[in-house]
């Protein structure tokens, strides 16, 4: 009996996440900024209410240290979930890498986690594109799950107290103009 309230908890506690994660409008409580509205939407992000992310779930980085999400507590962080067999997924990788490049000094962190693969099919991919911002691994898919990802690749944007503030589905040019002013705005504000 007890292992089945158990299950019953984690099962709640799943689809409050999920539910906070994907359908949760913005709360009064959260701060109305006009600004960050219309960079969001000029580039096709969905601006999220700042909730903490789905917590419990294993990735590691490549040399297979354990990592969670609070390890980037004060920063702005770009969450991608990708795989190396996705076009739009091996598109963005060398725009990720450009970005980086572009701003990484500034306290942005971006940190690709590849979904169910092997890790040397990952690190073929990172040295062919020479890649040198942060991926990581969930070989479980279970982080993917717990984002409610339905397509990759799927990008997060979190604030420097690690709540989600907004999502991103499909490719994007985040190395464009746009998305440069948008990233030195939450660097400055968030």
């Amino acid at each position: 009996m007890k292992n089945i309230k158990s299950q019953n908890k984690r099962f709640i506690v799943f689809f409050v996440s999920l539910f906070a994660v994907l359908l949760l409008p913005l709360s009064s409580a959260y701060p109305k900024d006009v600004k960050l509205d219309n960079q969001f939407k000029s580039l096709g992000i969905i601006r999220l209410a700042g909730i903490a992310p789905p917590a419990g779930h294993d990735f590691f980085d490549m040399d297979g240290k354990l990592l969670r999400l609070s390890d980037f507590k004060g920063k702005i962080v770009l969450l991608n979930f990708w795989t190396t067999w996705c076009p739009e997924c091996v598109y963005e990788m060398p725009i990720f890498e450009k970005l980086h490049k572009k701003i990484n000094n500034k306290g942005l962190i971006i940190l690709a986690v590849d979904l169910k693969e092997s890790q040397s099919k990952v690190i073929k991919f990172i040295k062919k594109h020479k890649i040198t911002f942060k991926i990581a691994m969930n070989k479980k898919g279970d982080m993917g799950r717990a984002f409610g990802i339905r397509s990759i690749p799927t990008t997060f944007i979190l604030n420097r107290e690690g709540g989600l503030i907004g999502r991103a589905m499909g490719a994007r040019r985040w190395d464009s103009q746009k998305s440069i002013d948008l990233f030195e705005y939450l660097l400055k504000n968030f």
